[in-house]
């Protein structure tokens, strides 16, 4: 686990109460970033990643039931009366959301909403706070930022309109930001830019980034520790190294054989992983990634009837999966 941590999670269990029964998104994860520092988590659509987000931001739906401990600078979140979370959140731990356009208001212009977000903590003028808000669109790359404040959010590209919602995620110099697939439907050029934009931000003001992700070239490019989550469990976790070098579960790898290389020679189809993600709760017993695991037959009964921890790989640091394979898997399944 990260060391001096700014956000600490500790057994996060999520569980949506439905007309069908209960439904558990997030089964018991475990997590930590220290400022200055990128965790990634990363895994297939359904796996529980923004589920994950929205428990540490306290965005869950009333219908959803959160246990387990998340802990800002040693302070206990969950459970915080709704006017002390609000304080929180925004100031002090913030939310890049993946679909831009979605977050911003059309009815307002973009300096009016990120001068917004910075009067909501701060008792200061609509003037000051709106030269604050130019600042802030200045520094994450908007042209001309004093005039297109004015504009409104139909006015900006997608990739400009992500480049507001950061500015308005970073207005209150938070200790942590949690980027929910920031890049997501803006072409490769763009995402570039604004995960370089992220990483100049996070070494500027020391700022821990939370990057929820499904494209592994983003992670190993900008991540120090990575989470793999599959069916709302932790898969495996360590440093980008540990992930990219030495991958301890089957799924880590396969995500890994899907993943276009442009080191190595083009001689094979990238692979895939056969079947499809479970839905939520309906795996009781065993590893959920037993259906889909190449190495289950090896491993035999205990894959279908024991549901494996985290245990330590060799090597050095906190690598840790989730598998009962006795070596490290050498192909993907």
């Amino acid at each position: 686990m990260a060391e001096n941590p700014v956000l600490e999670v500790h057994d996060l269990h999520v569980t949506f109460q439905t007309e069908g029964g209960p439904v558990p998104a997030v089964a018991g994860i475990d997590f930590a970033v220290a400022p200055g520092k990128t965790l990634a988590i990363v895994g297939e659509s359904g796996s529980g990643k923004s589920v994950s987000s929205a428990a540490v931001m306290g965005l869950l739906p009333g219908n959803a039931d959160l246990k387990g401990e998340v802990l800002l600078d040693g302070r206990e979140l969950i459970g915080l009366p709704a006017e002390d979370l609000r304080r929180i959140r925004g100031n002090d731990i913030a939310l890049v959301f993946q679909d831009a356009l979605s977050a911003l208001n059309p009815y307002y212009s973009v300096g009016w909403q990120v001068a917004e977000a910075y009067r909501l903590h701060h008792d200061t003028s609509k003037k000051e706070a709106f030269q604050r808000a130019v600042r802030m669109l200045d520094l994450v790359g908007i042209p001309a930022a004093a005039q297109r404040a004015k504009d409104y959010p139909h006015e900006f590209s997608g990739g400009m309109r992500q480049r507001v919602v950061i500015a308005m995620a970073l207005v209150n110099d938070p200790k942590v930001l949690i980027a929910d697939e920031p890049t997501t439907a803006l072409d490769v050029t763009v995402q570039a830019q604004i995960m370089r934009l992220l990483e100049d931000v996070q070494a500027e003001f020391g700022t821990a980034l939370v990057l929820i992700s499904h494209d592994l070239g983003v992670v190993a490019e900008v991540a120090d520790d990575v989470l793999v989550m599959y069916a709302g469990r932790a898969a495996e976790r360590g440093s980008v190294k540990d992930l990219f070098y030495r991958a301890a579960h089957p799924y880590s790898l396969g995500l890994l054989g899907a993943m276009p290389r442009v080191d190595v020679p083009p001689r094979h189809r990238l692979t895939t992983i056969p079947g499809s993600p479970p839905s939520p709760g309906s795996i009781k017993t065993g590893c959920p990634f037993q259906p889909r695991c190449a190495y289950a037959a090896q491993v035999g009964e205990r894959c279908i009837t024991e549901r494996p921890e985290l245990t330590p790989r060799p090597g050095e640091g906190y690598h840790e999966a989730a598998c009962h394979l006795g070596r490290r898997p050498e192909v993907a399944p």
